[in-house]
C-alpha cells in the first residue's frame, strides 16, 4: 500500500465514513509498520541525524499546515483516532523513504545482460528481463539476502564464519547456499535453479502444509510451478547456462518452449499461424548475439516462414 492510498483511508476517518474493514486495514498497517525496525541498527550517527531532521521536518510541516485556531471542544473517539493515523502516515512514509534507500535495485531490459558485484564480492549475471534487489550495506553478522525476479547467474563467496547467502526467487521459494554457482529463474508462472557447483537448498513455504527443503547437486535441477509441487531432475547444464556465453542451447526443445523464451526474455509476442507448429523440436547451439539470428536460425532449421513487426513474431508455414 502506497501513502496515497493510506491518505484516502484517513480522509475517510476524520469524516467519520471509515468502514470496521478500513480501520482493521489500518491497525494492521500500523502493526507492520512497526513490526521490523531493525534498518536503524546499521545507519551510522550521521546517517540517523539526517533521518532524524526528515522526520522532524516533515511533522512540523503538516502540524502546521492542518493547526488552526479554533474553539476548544472536548476529543472525541474519532478525532484520537484520526490523530493515531497521521502519525500513521508519517511512521509509514519513513519507513518507505528508508526502505527506497537501503535497497540497490538492478533492472535489465529486453535482450540486456548486466554483471553485478555484491557487497561481499559475489558476483550475479542478470539475463534480459530482470530485477536483482539487495541491501547496500552487509555485515559478517547476519544473512546475506538478494531478491530476483527473472534470471541471473550467481558466483557466490565462501566467508569464514559460514554466512548464510539467501535468494528470494519467489514469494514461496528461498535457495540458501554457502559458497556456490548457480543458476536462478524466477518468471510469471514457474521457479527455476540449476546448481553447476557446490551445494544449495531450496525451502518452500506453503501456506497450506509445512515448509518443504530440497537439496541439489551439480547438474541437477529444481523447479516450482503453478501446481506448488518443487521437483528436481539430472540435466545438461549447458542448456541452462550457455546464455551466459551469449549462446542458446536446446536439447529437444519445443517451439511452444522457445517461444516462451523469447516473450520472457526478449519481449516478442511469437504468433502461430498453425497450432502444430508449437509441438516441433528444437535441437543445438543458436547464437544469442542478435535476436535475428535467433529468429533466421529457427527459419532455416524447420524451414519457416518468421516475419517480426515490432515486439511481434509470425511464424507460418512456406
Amino acid at each position: 500500500m502506497n501513502k496515497y492510498v493510506l491518505a484516502d483511508l484517513i480522509r475517510r476517518l476524520r469524516a467519520g465514513k471509515a468502514s470496521a474493514e478500513d480501520k482493521y486495514l489500518l491497525e494492521q498497517i500500523w502493526q507492520e509498520a512497526m513490526r521490523d525496525t531493525s534498518y536503524l541498527d546499521s545507519l551510522s550517527d550521521a546517517e540517523r541525524e539526517v533521518l532524524k531532521k526528515k522526520m522532524f521536518a516533515a511533522t512540523q510541516e503538516e502540524i502546521g499546515r492542518r493547526m488552526q485556531p479554533r474553539k476548544v471542544v472536548a476529543w472525541r473517539p474519532w478525532a484520537l483516532l484520526a490523530a493515531a493515523a497521521f502519525a500513521l502516515l508519517f511512521t509509514v512514509s519513513i519507513v518507505l523513504y528508508w526502505n527506497a534507500n537501503r535497497y540497490t535495485e538492478v533492472h535489465t531490459g529486453y535482450g540486456e545482460r548486466i554483471a553485478v558485484t555484491l557487497p561481499d564480492n559475489s558476483t550475479v549475471t542478470l539475463n534480459g528481463n530482470s530485477i536483482l534487489r539487495y541491501h547496500r550495506k552487509w555485515d559478517h553478522e547476519h544473512t546475506r539476502e538478494v531478491w530476483i525476479d527473472g534470471e541471473g547467474f550467481f558466483a557466490v563467496q565462501h566467508t569464514v564464519n559460514h554466512q548464510k547467502f539467501v535468494v528470494h526467487a519467489s514469494d514461496q521459494l528461498n535457495v540458501e547456499v554457502l559458497g556456490t554457482k548457480f543458476n536462478v529463474k524466477s518468471r510469471e508462472k514457474k521457479s527455476e535453479v540449476m546448481l553447476t557447483e557446490g551445494k544449495v537448498k531450496l525451502d518452500m513455504q506453503n501456506t497450506q502444509a509445512k515448509a518443504s527443503s530440497v537439496f541439489l547437486a551439480p547438474g541437477e535441477l529444481a523447479t516450482l510451478g503453478t501446481d506448488r509441487h518443487l521437483s528436481k531432475r539430472t540435466v545438461k547444464q549447458k542448456q541452462y547456462t550457455s546464455w551466459l556465453q551469449y549462446t542458446l542451447y536446446f536439447d529437444r526443445t519445443t517451439l511452444r518452449d522457445v517461444a516462451v523464451l523469447l516473450k520472457d526474455t526478449y519481449g516478442l509476442d511469437v504468433v502461430f499461424d498453425d497450432a502444430t507448429l508449437q509441438d516441433r523440436e528444437l535441437s543445438g547451439e543458436i547464437s544469442s548475439a542478435s535476436i535475428n539470428d535467433i529468429l533466421y536460425a529457427i527459419a532455416e532449421t524447420f524451414n519457416l516462414s518468421v516475419t517480426r513487426d515490432g515486439t511481434s513474431v509470425y511464424i507460418s508455414s512456406k
